[in-house]
């Protein structure tokens, strides 16, 4: 993130506002904060190194005791903190994987967890920046788009160069850079819990996923068609796996080259809703090496949010 000459860095933190369904309708999980004694979304700043997702799920872990897995995005808040720094919070909305704890892990910052339904959120959160992605979070409900799933799509990490290696492109290896960026991708993809993990067969796009496939204990499945040679000679069966993979809308993430981005990009298009298509990328890279695209999909397959992150790497 840039930073003008002179002027101090932004704060940076991250939280999610967990939802569940019951008999009466939609309930979220708040937190009461004793230093202010008002109800709040679980979040805090990122720690060093840290991912906004990563820290996301963090500190609602530290905050409730529930690792959740976040879906999509909702509103940052951006505002002036007294010093006069900028503050911003990166939201998602999230469900609960497993409970991990018995609670806050600091009661003097929380001291209090509570699930409530969305016209109680509303009474009891008092900053305005709470309250805008419960108002959010009330749309994507109304428009019955709350429930969604992650596919993402995955370029490979930064890659030996052509010129330095003369085995063939089907082994050619990360570099350096890369094999860093496939280390720090697990923190950040299991922020929203893949099911599954299918990859070009190259030696680079496994690479980048079987770290993230050893921790999840997920089997990495190749296919051809997302090597950039398979994409050349039959664009269309390139397709027909993303196609497959967005039909399906499981929580899935796919691996593959460059070349073969624009095919990828115009399957996505196809099924996004208009606000979500204007955020796919419009021009050769498309992704930078080792970037992640996600596309939060509801069970129709239709997309209804994008999202872009590169793992930290320092």
């Amino acid at each position: 993130m840039h930073v003008a000459p002179g002027k101090p860095p932004p704060v940076l933190a991250a939280g999610a506002l967990a939802w569940r369904e019951r008999g009466d309708g939609i309930q979220v999980l708040l937190v009461h904060r004793p230093r202010y004694d008002d109800w709040s979304i679980p979040k805090g700043k990122l720690d060093k190194g840290e991912t906004f997702p990563a820290a996301a799920v963090r500190e609602v872990a530290e905050e409730t005791g529930c690792r959740v897995r976040l879906h999509r995005p909702l509103p940052a808040s951006v505002y002036l903190l007294p010093d006069g720094r900028t503050k911003i919070v990166q939201y998602w909305t999230a469900t609960v994987r497993a409970k991990v704890g018995p609670g806050p892990k600091n009661p003097k910052e929380i001291d209090e967890t509570r699930w409530v339904g969305l016209d109680e959120a509303e009474r009891l959160v008092t900053r305005q920046s709470d309250q805008v992605p419960l108002v959010a979070l009330r749309r994507y409900l109304d428009a019955e788009e709350l429930a969604t799933v992650p596919i993402i799509i995955q370029r490979h990490g930064a890659a030996l160069s052509r010129s330095k290696w003369r085995k063939g492109e089907k082994s050619r290896p990360l570099n350096k850079k890369g094999r860093k960026q496939a280390q720090a991708l697990p923190p950040l993809l299991d922020a929203f819990d893949p099911a599954s993990v299918v990859s070009s067969p190259w030696e680079r796009c496994r690479a980048t996923v079987e770290p993230l496939a050893r921790i999840e204990g997920l089997k990495v499945r190749t296919k051809d068609a997302l090597t950039e040679a398979g994409h050349a000679e039959h664009p269309s069966r390139t397709a027909a796996v993303i196609d497959r993979v967005l039909a399906q809308a499981r929580p899935t993430v796919v691996c593959t080259h460059r070349p073969v981005l624009p095919t990828v990009i115009e399957s996505v298009r196809a099924v996004a809703q208009h606000g979500a298509a204007l955020e796919l990328p419009r021009q050769d890279p498309f992704l930078a090496a080792g970037e992640a695209l996600l596309l939060h999909t509801t069970a129709a397959g239709r997309v209804v949010a994008i999202e872009r992150h590169l793992p930290n790497i320092g």
